[in-house]
Formats: structure tokens, C-alpha cells, sequence
């Protein structure tokens, strides 16, 4: 059921990022670090290929002429699209692959200059670093994520686990770092981000951003003076929670960038499934996390007919734009939704929506448009509450 898929990655996430934190203070300490390989065989990231990305098609070329624009964040000119590059950790599908470099490097020259990644996410850092050598223009992004033992972080810990990071992606110091703290009853999160922040002072962090923390939190951090530039969230016309939240309102006035995933639902806001059922669990099965994780959100959303009235709107709003997808249309409704959306942040496992992705900045969706979309939207029936609330064991009535 939706509560154990969403145990199963937290539990996957939450044993990686233990191996990363151990690595991280027996380098502290002088002792050997934990192997990645370790991590690896233990299942964490079952299916990872160091240098390999899984790919269904070969390389599509993307319009010469249009390329993806860049905006302000923080410090930083980053690209309006993120190369994300979770799929490293495994557990995403299986299929033919394609070399990591290569493809960072196709994305790269479209103008999708910016690379997400995380200590989390298997031999990830690792590859964008690899990448970042050989690019310099390339801005590499990264989380500093806290799972296990909330109580015990100190400077000490934090500072080993950040330079382990600058290490792996070949920098001197990290341009942005995304934090993430998993229980928030134990309330340390500011303490900690104040020790990151002493880093940034320091030299060895240009930026800090958020990944998942609610607007009650993100409030906190700010008022306690930590300089946030961002926060990840899942946005997209299926899941509403940092619009109805009042979350992109606060961040448009203080400030605060959103980076949106899932604003495409792993492939269910696409002609793939307009007219069709939902996955099936051997599809969903086939599909990895992101699937499993995006029918959920699906469900949460409303009956599959309401997600069917959604994809026939999006159709037709497409037909008036030459050349546009659905999956153009549901980027397009994220992007202009708030003010505060800065980019969205895209699965780049190959480079088969290369010029996809790109055409979505070839147009612009009217207001008549996005009132269309809006309508349907409105009818939905959840995810209910803030930011990463259900991810987190929220439950409403």
C-alpha cells in the first residue's frame, strides 16, 4: 500500500545517508571510510551502475535555436531546468544505459548548466563531480541530509560531512547546499543549519537552501537569520501542497527560490497515459521509486478520471502551442503558477526528453490557459496539508 512504498524509501534513504554520516566522520577521525560498494551491496542501491544510466532511446537533438534560460539563485545563475541525478542511487527502473558524463554533457549543452544531486544518493556525487572537472561552468548542487542520530550532530560532524562533499565534487567549496532533517520533533534543524551557516561564512558553502521543510519551518529558519536561497518541493498541477500551503506566497516576498520536482509525475503527465489506466503494480514495479512514489501522489489527487480530465486539458491546451507536449503543458502550469518557482528540478536518466524539456521554454501558457488547468485542479481532493506532511506520517481525517 501507499503507506509501505513510502516507508520503503524513507527506510532506503534514511540507510544510505548513515553509511554517508559514518563515511563521512571515519575520514574525521582518520579511520578508513565505509565503502560505497558496501553500501551498494547491501541493496541500498540495487541495479546502480557507477558510470551507467539507464536509457529506452538514443539521443534526441534539441531545437538549435532555443536553449533553457537562466535566473538568480542566491549567488548563482542557475538553469530554469536542474539536471537531477538521484537515479545514480538505483531503484529506477532498469533498462539499456548510456554513459553518466555523456549524458550530463548533452543536457549541459542545451543550457541546463545546473546539476542536482545528494550525499544520499549512492555514487551520485561522485559522477557530478567527475562532470564538474570537466566543466567549470557547471554548477553543482547538492543536500546535506539528516536521518539518524538528530541528537548527537555537532560542528564537528557537520564540517567532516561537508568537506567530504567539496571532495567528491571536485570543489572548493559547495555552491549550494540543500539541508534536509527528517523528524521534527526533535527541533535541532535550526541549530544545525546555523552550523552550515557558520561554514558558509567560512568559505567552504556559497549557498543554503532547504529540501521538504513546511512553511511553519522555513519560517523558523528564517527568522533565526539563516540566509535560505531555496527549497525543494513537489509541485506540479497533481500536487498543490506549496501553493495551498501558502508557502510560494511567503517565499515570492522573503525572497526564497522553490525548485519544483515531480512536476511531470515520473511520466503520468504525458501522452503515455491519456486515455489509459493507471500503472499496474508489475509496471509500477518496473518503474522504480519515482513511480511507485508519483501514483501514490495520483491517487491522493483524486479518481483516475479526474487525473484523465486533467490530461484531456492539457491535451488541448497543448494542440495551441506547435510542437507542445502535455508534459510541456505540466511544467509550463508549475512555472508560472507562483513567482516564487524558480526551476524545475528533472529526472535525467538519458537523453530521450533533452528537447523536450527545452521546447517548454518556447512558449508561454495564457491566462485562459492556465484558468483551464486551474478548474480542474480545483476539483482535486488532495494531497492535503503542507510541504512533505504525508511523506513525514501526517495523517488527516
Amino acid at each position: 500500500n501507499a503507506t509501505f512504498r513510502s516507508l520503503q524509501i524513507t527506510v532506503m534513504l534514511a540507510f544510505v545517508c548513515a553509511a554517508a554520516v559514518a563515511s563521512a566522520v571515519a575520514v574525521a577521525s582518520g579511520s578508513s571510510p565505509i565503502s560505497r560498494r558496501t553500501v551498494l551491496q547491501a541493496g541500498v542501491a540495487v541495479g546502480a551502475t557507477p558510470l551507467l544510466y539507464s536509457s529506452a532511446r538514443p539521443a534526441v537533438a534539441a531545437p538549435a535555436a532555443l536553449r533553457v534560460p537562466s535566473f538568480a539563485l542566491g549567488s548563482l545563475q542557475a538553469s530554469r531546468i536542474i539536471q537531477g541525478h538521484w537515479q545514480l542511487a538505483g531503484g529506477h527502473g532498469r533498462g539499456p544505459t548510456v554513459n553518466a558524463l555523456a549524458n550530463m554533457k548533452a543536457h549541459f549543452d542545451t543550457g541546463i548548466t545546473t546539476l542536482d544531486t545528494a550525499d544520499i544518493y549512492g555514487p551520485s556525487e561522485l559522477r557530478v563531480g567527475e562532470f564538474v572537472k570537466s566543466e567549470p561552468n557547471a554548477v553543482a548542487c547538492t543536500k546535506f541530509c539528516c536521518f539518524r542520530g538528530l541528537d548527537a550532530i555537532d560542528r564537528a560532524e557537520v564540517r567532516a560531512r561537508v568537506k567530504q562533499q567539496c571532495a567528491r565534487l571536485q570543489v572548493q567549496r559547495l555552491p549550494l547546499v540543500a539541508f534536509f532533517w527528517a523528524d521534527y520533533s526533535v527541533r535541532r534543524y535550526v541549530e544545525v543549519a546555523k552550523m552550515l551557516n557558520e561554514l558558509r561564512e567560512e568559505g567552504l558553502i556559497d549557498n543554503i537552501g532547504l529540501t521538504n521543510f513546511d512553511l511553519p519551518r522555513l519560517r523558523e529558519f528564517v527568522d533565526a537569520g539563516i540566509p535560505v536561497v531555496s527549497n525543494q518541493v513537489q509541485l506540479s498541477a497533481l500536487d498543490s501542497r506549496a501553493l495551498q500551503s501558502g508557502m510560494a506566497h511567503y517565499c515570492a516576498k522573503n525572497g526564497v527560490k522553490l525548485l519544483a520536482f515531480g512536476t511531470v509525475g515520473a511520466g503520468l503527465l504525458s501522452e503515455k497515459y491519456l486515455g489509459a489506466p493507471p500503472p499496474d503494480s508489475s509496471q509500477i514495479a518496473a518503474g522504480g521509486y519515482s513511480l511507485s512514489m508519483y501514483t501514490d501522489t495520483a491517487s491522493r489527487f483524486g479518481p483516475w478520471s479526474l487525473v484523465q480530465e486533467l490530461l484531456r486539458t492539457m491535451a488541448d491546451v497543448a494542440k495551441a502551442h506547435p510542437g507542445a507536449t502535455i508534459a510541456n503543458v505540466a511544467q509550463r502550469y508549475v512555472l508560472q503558477a507562483s513567482p516564487a518557482v524558480g526551476a524545475l528540478i528533472v529526472g535525467v536518466r538519458n537523453t530521450e526528453h533533452i528537447a523536450e524539456n527545452v521546447r517548454t521554454f518556447g512558449f508561454e501558457l495564457s491566462g485562459p490557459e492556465m484558468e483551464a488547468i486551474s478548474r480542474v485542479v480545483a476539483k482535486r481532493s488532495g494531497p492535503q496539508g503542507d510541504v512533505w506532511d504525508l511523506e513525514r506520517g501526517v495523517r488527516f481525517a
